[in-house]
């Protein structure tokens, strides 16, 4: 069996020797010369092991002095930055609101442009009827009109279609005469009076553009009618559509 046991200090006034440790200048009271000469001496001894990391560490210090001037400008122009980027998000949520008005423009648009309104059409139509002329019916639309009127005598009805086919609202070339008849009028007597002449035209209406209707607006002092275009061209010229 095996014993471990150290008979040569048995009893003896002899101590086991030991490497001393070599001296560390670092924590001792060396001066700083010797401190740096000790350091360079263990670096230039182990340059496999202190160059790569000293390179880097070197590096990193070379970057971050050269980003410094940089990283002050953009913290100088953060606030700016910051106010830049509220502006633009108001002014993003300012374009998709105009295009939402633009849309709800476009489909309200053809109420005020393009086609003749009917108040348009009554006030030219009567100021188209002469002495001597009654209108028994008329009917409008986008397309165009059907009007029947009768009289006493053909010139108050020539008259009329002068006076028709001379209105603003009115396609002078459209306007055709569907039929003219000779009724006859009874009194109460049942004795035979004069004759009455029945006639039946029809027509289209024009597209009247922006400045034409404020004109005809203005002619037929429709006042509501005006305050109403204006106001919508006011709010298309300020969306800029």
């Amino acid at each position: 069996m095996r014993l471990n046991y150290n008979f040569a200090f048995k009893n003896s006034k002899l101590t086991p020797w030991e490497r001393p440790a070599p001296p560390n200048l670092l924590i001792s009271d060396a001066s700083i010369d010797k401190k740096l000469k000790f350091v360079l001496k263990h670096f230039k001894s182990n340059k496999e092991l202190y160059y790569p990391s000293t390179f880097v560490l070197a590096s990193a210090l070379i970057i971050q002095f050269i980003n410094l001037y940089p990283k002050n400008i953009v913290n100088k122009f953060e606030s700016d930055h910051n106010k830049y980027q509220n502006i633009e998000i108001k002014l993003r949520n300012i374009n998709l609101a105009k295009q939402r008005f633009n849309k709800r423009i476009s489909d309200i648009e053809e109420f005020f442009f393009d086609s003749t309104t009917s108040y348009l059409f009554s006030y030219f139509l009567q100021n188209s009827v002469p002495k001597g002329v009654q209108v028994n019916s008329y009917s409008f639309s986008d397309n165009g009109f059907d009007i029947n009127v009768s009289a006493f005598n053909i010139d108050s009805l020539d008259e009329f279609i002068t006076l028709l086919i001379e209105s603003p609202v009115i396609i002078r070339d459209s306007v055709r005469i569907n039929q003219l008849t000779r009724q006859e009028s009874v009194n109460s007597n049942n004795s035979i009076t004069s004759p009455d002449l029945e006639l039946e035209i029809y027509g289209q209406v024009k597209k009247i553009n922006n400045k034409k209707r404020e004109e005809l607006y203005l002619e037929s002092k429709a006042d509501g009618l005006f305050k109403k275009l204006k106001r919508f061209n006011h709010l298309k010229k300020k969306l800029g559509s």
